[in-house]
């Protein structure tokens, strides 16, 4: 049925103008146009829910992308003709299931698709969720269509599918259904929930890519705990990284409260409970983008997810009763690089998550001696580099879902003031760095030694560069002097 709505200041479809010249276009070529989804629901006003925002207030200004569905002519041709007529770029994305894409040089994007079953009703009827569920239409400006409930469900904040055929006609949208609920704070009706726990196993279909989309995009928002946690009791994760179903049956132990699995999965609340207390550099690094759509933060938080992914194949009891699990952050970073070909990330974000998974025991190995030497510290800044912010996050997480009685007391304690002194020190490193300048160049000790260039040079270098990190070589003299000694110790036989 239509139902009278407000629409938020400055987001009427009509106040548009992309949106005015598609419907003149429309009309001149006598086909029915009505936009529907997202465009809809996030500009609606719902002044009877007191977490929507106040009558008549603008809603935050963000790209507008809007979906048409279209009726009486082929939406593909039609795509086409309004990248023609309004200098915008076509993208053919499914011919077949008439459906393609308008790119404007300045972000906007429109997606066109026939209406499944030949009019709006019918399309409306095969959506995801009742909250996609809305159309507006131009001839009734101050209207939306809503024949499944979706005005109620958006005031009542509930995620609610269509029908039960909504995962069989396109699985990914199990997936979907959290990113959904994550993003308009809302809860999964209860039917819903049952039919995606049912259905879950069809992502396994999905391509990888579209996968990713949904999921980076997800870990992006601000609740990624809980939404972690969804995505782990529905069966999502094991579905999308079968590498998790084997760390089900690793037991807790004298370090972990937890098995392996919860352990994993709890990291990123943990996480969550430490951010707002991270200083401002590390949330400025977290929220910087890897690749499209993909920020820092979220590769982090699958990193968490991911971290020892390692330790079932690694798994002994010694005759003593004690867990180990020897080099699984070396196996770790091994099986995600298997991951990200699977899932064909690309190379930043694999870059990322598989270096946080190699590296996330190094932060805490500094401090099971006593307290590090400058050497050893700097050492970690080095080899680290960029990557110290999310590394730490990874490590605070780690650290606050590991509570068994092994880690408790003074021991834990001292790793968490440990921790903390690595992080601030991060920027004190740096800003120290960047004043020193270098005292020799590869050019300068390959003629120093009679060498040529080769990875023996680089080595050098970078010995000498931490030695005047330390201040133990201040002068070209002394520089010399330092890679004449290192050389004639470990190269010169």
């Amino acid at each position: 049925m239509r139902t009278k709505v407000e629409f938020a200041r400055a987001c009427h479809p009509m106040e548009s103008p992309l949106v005015k010249r598609v419907l003149s276009h429309a009309a001149a070529c006598e086909v029915s146009t009505y936009i529907v989804g997202g465009y809809v629901r996030d500009s609606i006003v719902l002044p009877d829910n007191p977490k929507d925002i106040k009558k008549g207030e603008s809603k935050p200004a963000k790209k507008r992308d809007v979906d048409f569905a279209v009726a009486g002519g082929p939406a593909f041709n039609f795509a086409q003709l309004i990248a023609t007529e309004m200098d915008g770029h076509f993208v053919p994305l499914d011919e077949e299931n008439d459906t393609a894409r308008v790119v404007f040089d300045e972000g906007s994007i429109l997606d066109f698709a026939g209406c499944v079953g030949g009019t709006i009703e019918s399309d409306l009827k095969r959506r995801d969720f009742t909250v996609n569920a809305l159309a507006w239409d131009s001839r009734y400006p101050d209207e939306v269509l809503d024949l499944a409930g979706g005005l109620e469900d958006l005031r009542a904040k509930l995620i609610r599918a269509v029908s039960r055929h909504t995962f069989i006609d396109d699985p990914l949208r199990v997936l979907r259904t959290f990113r959904f609920a994550h993003q308009l704070n809302a809860e999964i009706e209860a039917t819903t929930l049952a039919w995606v726990k049912e259905l879950v196993g069809g992502l396994s279909r999905v391509a990888p890519e579209r996968i990713n989309f949904e999921l980076f995009e997800s870990l992006s928002g601000p609740f990624g705990g809980h939404l972690t946690n969804q995505l782990a009791d529905s069966g999502v994760l094991e579905v999308i990284f079968p590498e998790l179903v084997e760390c089900r049956r690793v037991t807790a132990n004298s370090f972990h409260h937890l098995g392996l699995f919860e352990h994993s999965i709890i990291t990123v609340s943990e996480l969550d409970k430490r951010w707002p207390d991270l200083p401002l550099w590390m949330h400025e690094s977290a929220g910087k983008e890897l690749c499209a759509g993909v920020s820092r933060l979220s590769a982090t938080r699958l990193a968490c997810i991911l971290h020892d992914i390692g330790k079932p194949g690694t798994w002994e009891i010694t005759p003593e009763g004690r867990h180990t699990f020897v080099a699984h952050d070396k196996l770790g970073a091994q099986m995600t690089a298997v991951i990200a070909e699977r899932m064909r990330w690309s190379r930043p974000v694999e870059r990322l998550i598989t270096r946080l998974v190699e590296f996330h025991l190094r932060p805490g190995q500094l401090f099971h001696q006593g307290p590090p030497t400058a050497r050893a510290i700097n050492r970690f800044y080095r080899t680290v580099q960029d990557d110290v912010p999310e590394l730490m996050m990874v490590a605070f997480a780690d650290l606050g879902a590991t509570r068994g009685a092994g880690l408790c007391g003074e021991s834990r304690e001292n790793l968490e003031n440990g921790l903390v002194s690595l992080m601030h020190g991060y920027q004190v490193f740096l800003n120290e760095i960047v004043t020193l300048k270098p005292l020799l160049g590869g050019h300068d000790i390959m003629q120093l030694l009679g060498l040529k260039s080769g990875p023996v040079i680089g080595e050098l270098l970078k010995a000498l560069e931490e030695a005047r990190d330390l201040r133990e070589v201040e002068d070209r003299a002394q520089a010399e002097a330092f890679v004449k000694e290192l050389y004639a110790q470990k190269y010169s036989k």
